[in-house]
């Protein structure tokens, strides 16, 4: 049977796993995207939110009485080696599964970032039927269609078929997210054409850059505006300001459609020229997030980054000169990391002084990733371990302890250096407290 022949119309419904609140509570884009998508086909849905759940999912599922289940899983684990145990989502999963399939026998489906760097062994840890790799709208449209012919054609579904449609934004559940200080993601395109050795997200959203319509991207955002009373937003690309240009043409759009709105995004250092800067700052750009990883030459070239740290430090004097707050993610303990590295990463980092800097101890390795591959190779896994748990990887030129306390003595006493994760977390609930909301951590730089 061909795709679209089908006339059977389903009650659907989705499911958001993530409860995680550091750095800050985030409205699940993911799902109200697939929700659209499925209403664009005539189908019925509900979207339930773990975060904020009305009823328990058992009730909700007697009241609803679904046809079919979708779970969003967009955190497998928090990605850090200090606390990661705590807060592994795979058993959250199973249960929910088990709670959905107790309340009613219908057929349940998992998606979601975090499912999709381990799909096949998610899908066995919970008992779910299917599962869904990468971006949703077309591959559940195709599930739920396959679902209804009984014409399953596999047990994965996944699509490389770039298809815009504006997400289902439910108002009171936005609502909830302000109030609790969380901020709302806008993707404005898919996929990476970076080969950075850590991520999965290339494999995942495929190797290249596909950006979304200008117009109606920014129409989009526009209706955040002006409907639902969105001031702040993030664009959650894997990179901003990559090299195909699309940023400017996205920050064009915004400004001749005159939005209002401010926003966060990820950026490559090295493609940050003062001019294009300047035109997002234009278009309302208000903080910068660097996923700089490394602080050493050799650091940096072992994990394939596309800039040198010298390239980070000019990014960061430039956010300084136009007052953009900057903030910089790194990880000590991966490849080439010696006592040396960290000693100069750590007086590299002093360099940055008006930009955060948030550390993690040691890389989570992924399926498929260059990361794997060296574990593989130095024999610190072996072919058949399970990377549905947390396993991250460390030089053996370093002892990870002894690299932690340096770290803390490095910082100690400095604000905007946050190692271990867990202070980070103690500072974000204690900014909310005081009724704080959005990124939080630019809060750092504009108190000084």
């Amino acid at each position: 049977m061909e795709r679209g022949q089908t006339l059977k119309m389903a009650k659907i419904l989705l499911v958001s796993l993530n409860t995680y609140e550091y750095p800050y509570p985030v409205y699940p884009a993911g799902m109200s995207a697939v929700s659209a998508a499925l209403k664009r086909a005539k189908h019925e849905v509900l979207q339930y939110d773990c975060m904020f759940p009305e009823k328990t999912i058992e009730q909700t599922v007697k009241d609803f009485n679904p046809d079919i289940a979708g779970i969003s899983v967009r955190n497998i684990d928090n990605e850090d080696s200090l606390s990661a145990d705590s807060r592994w989502s795979g058993d959250k999963a199973k249960n929910i599964v088990s709670a959905v399939k107790s309340a009613k026998n219908i057929p349940v489906f998992l998606g979601g970032a975090g499912f999709s760097v381990a799909a096949k062994e998610f899908l066995d840890y919970t008992k779910a039927d299917f599962g869904v790799v990468g971006a949703g709208e077309v591959p559940v449209t195709n599930l739920i269609e396959d679902i209804l012919n009984a014409n399953i054609r596999g047990r994965i579904y996944s699509s490389n078929q770039v298809s815009y449609i504006e997400p289902d934004i439910e108002q009171k559940l936005l609502r909830k997210y302000s109030d609790a200080g969380g901020i709302l993601g806008v993707n404005t395109k898919r996929g990476c054409a970076y080969s950075c050795a850590y991520c999965s997200y290339p494999l995942i959203d495929g190797k290249f850059f596909s950006g979304f319509d200008a117009a109606a991207t920014v129409k989009y955002i526009k209706r955040l505006e002006n409907e639902y009373g969105v001031k702040e937003i993030f664009f959650t690309d894997s990179v901003f300001n990559d090299s195909s240009g699309f940023a400017r043409t996205l920050c064009e759009e915004m400004i001749r459609q005159k939005t209002k709105i401010r926003f966060a995004a990820y950026f490559n250092p090295a493609n940050g020229s003062k001019r294009d800067m300047e035109l997002f700052r234009r278009a309302g750009l208000f903080a910068a997030e660097c996923g700089s990883d490394a602080a050493s030459a050799e650091t940096l070239k072992a994990l394939n980054k596309p800039f040198t740290f010298k390239e980070v430090e000019d990014f960061q004097n430039m956010c300084d000169e136009m007052k953009i707050p900057c903030a910089h993610f790194v990880i000590f303990g991966g490849p080439g990391e010696s006592e040396e590295s960290v000693d100069e990463g750590l007086e590299n980092l002093k360099k940055l002084e008006n930009g955060v800097v948030m550390v993690f101890s040691g890389i989570r390795v992924h399926y498929g990733t260059r990361i794997h591959e060296m574990a593989l190779a130095e024999g610190k896994i072996g072919k058949s371990a399970s990377l549905l748990k947390p396993f991250y990887y460390f030089s053996d030129k370093i002892d990870a302890d002894a690299m932690n306390k340096k770290i803390e003595r490095s910082f100690r006493g400095n604000r905007k250096r946050i190692f271990p994760p867990e202070k980070g977390e103690e500072m974000m609930k204690t900014l909310r407290r005081f009724g704080y909301k959005g990124l939080l951590w630019d809060t750092l730089v504009k108190a000084e």
